[in-house]
């Protein structure tokens, strides 16, 4: 039960007129429904292949297979330049979110083909998941146990993991990918590409556009993470903000004011309660059976900051914390499964690959944890442990410069993020001279496919002309309403008199 606790502590511890053919390059034939069954139920015209790279060039002689799936437009009259999706994380599989990242943006499929490779080290390209060995660690380690026996339990898992792996994860880093691409781009034929890239996948969208320019068309960014941020540094400080910004919201809304007055003591009280409980008689909100569970109460810390990167489960974050800080813990539970990732397949967040980004690159510049007033810095407090015992080879303190470039480019923010605020779009957007950036007040980490979002990026492809863009429907996003109880987020009174 509830596998969401440990994906928590570990994460928060994208052609011609005729179309692409698939005889312009043996690379990619038809899909096999047994291997790419989710792609294939999306898109039965879906191309898919392995191109083999060096995993070290000059260094070691080991060759990795790249995953590589190609969307075909859905129109007849194809242009040339594809849309290619860059997953964050960093350690998700650009493939196995590939269906249900382009239903959402059906309309940019019309006339451009998608791109899906599996960044090296993630699904299937030499996967650093080590899912066999962590997966004893889900059923019982997370449910069981205070933080630090759960990272332990990780570390030893990832020890484990090593003596097996036929990678070297020390290469496993953005700029190895980033070559990776541009194998891929040049053995298909591939003119200047349109890069969409999402939370990590920004910075990887960077990387490549700062190491092959002329290999880039556009930029599309969302939730942005330039080089120049160190992901880890501010997790918890970044946390306190949206959550300020929740009891502001709440402060703001009289029903909300009126129904929980003071969500810091409601967030202490819960966290206190917790800590005076050895276990938790609870029901399994997928299943409706019984389980006791012990919990460390720092585990509520993790459940609010994984329900914030959501605009729809941070509603619930005032109904939750009232009903913890009485004892109820249902709903603080129900948010947990909720935001608990999809672990079958390859859709598994490699932690492999997550320790060879973050040790290589932003680790490196990590001196000490800057912990926030409600929230602590989950994610460093995971990597100070895994980092010693993973392979890494620190990158250059240049790879740490923003990029700067003209190149055309859509930077896409949400008021309400947790992890990527605006100020760290606001501060690429002034390296970025063709740029235009899109704040959106009731989005939180992600935001690209709310409202008017997907017709602007539509418009920004076909023209490039970042400044023209009508925006002003950007502003009817806004953040939605606080759930008030189990009915939903309107207050019963004002419902009754409304029907009067």
């Amino acid at each position: 039960m509830h596998r969401f606790l440990f994906s928590i502590s570990l994460i928060l511890a994208a052609l011609s007129t005729h179309g692409y053919a698939a005889e312009t390059s043996s690379l990619l034939q038809p899909c096999d429904k047994k291997k790419f069954k989710t792609i294939v139920d999306y898109e039965d015209r879906a191309l898919c292949g392995k191109l083999s790279v060096p995993e070290a060039e000059g260094i070691n002689d080991r060759m990795i297979d790249l995953n590589v799936v190609m969307l075909p437009a859905t129109t007849r009259v194809v242009v040339e330049d594809p849309l290619v999706l860059l997953a964050g994380g960093p350690g998700q599989a650009a493939v196995s979110l590939g269906a249900g990242w382009a239903q959402r943006f059906e309309n940019l499929r019309k006339n451009r083909n998608i791109l899906l490779v599996d960044q090296r080290g993630t699904g299937q390209s030499n996967s650093l998941s080590c899912e066999l060995e962590l997966a004893p660690t889900l059923d019982d380690i997370g449910v069981s146990g205070s933080i630090e026996d759960v990272i332990a339990a990780q570390v030893n898992a990832l020890k484990q993991c090593l003596e097996g792996l036929d990678a070297d994860p020390q290469h496993y880093h953005s700029l190895a990918a980033a070559e990776d691409l541009e194998r891929v781009r040049q053995q298909l034929a591939l003119p200047a590409m349109n890069l969409f890239g999402i939370s990590y996948g920004t910075r990887m969208a960077l990387v490549y556009t700062r190491l092959y320019p002329d290999s880039v068309r556009s930029l599309l960014l969302d939730a942005v993470a330039p080089t120049d941020m160190i992901i880890p540094l501010r997790v918890g400080t970044d946390a306190d903000l949206a959550f300020q910004q929740i009891m502001a919201e709440c402060e703001a809304q009289e029903s909300c004011r009126k129904a929980f007055p003071d969500l810091p003591t409601l967030l202490r009280d819960a966290e206190s309660r917790l800590a005076e409980r050895k276990s938790l008689n609870l029901i399994h909100p997928l299943t409706g059976e019984r389980e006791a569970v012990t919990l460390d109460p720092r585990i509520i810390n993790r459940l609010l900051r994984g329900a914030m990167y959501s605009r729809d489960l941070r509603q619930l974050i005032p109904l939750a914390l009232s009903e913890a800080a009485a004892g109820r813990w249902q709903t603080l539970v129900a948010i947990g499964d909720l935001i608990s990732p999809d672990y079958e397949d390859d859709a598994t967040m490699s932690i492999g690959m997550m320790a060879s980004v973050l040790c290589s690159e932003d680790m490196t510049r990590v001196s000490n944890d800057v912990q926030g007033i409600y929230f602590n810095n989950a994610l460093t407090e995971l990597l100070d442990a895994v980092c010693p015992i993973w392979p890494s080879t620190p990158v250059t303190e240049d790879y740490f410069q923003p990029v700067k470039t003209a190149h055309p480019t859509l930077l896409m923010s949400g008021t309400l993020d947790p992890i990527t605020p605006p100020n760290y779009a606001e501060a690429a957007l002034s390296h970025l001279s063709g740029a235009k950036h899109l704040v959106v007040a009731g989005g939180a980490h992600g935001v690209s496919h709310l409202g008017c979002l997907p017709e602007l990026i539509d418009t920004f492809l076909e023209t490039l002309a970042v400044q023209d863009l009508d925006v002003s429907c950007v502003e009817e996003i806004l953040p939605k309403p606080f759930f008030l109880g189990y009915a939903g987020p309107f207050s019963p009174q004002k419902e009754t008199t409304a029907h009067d």
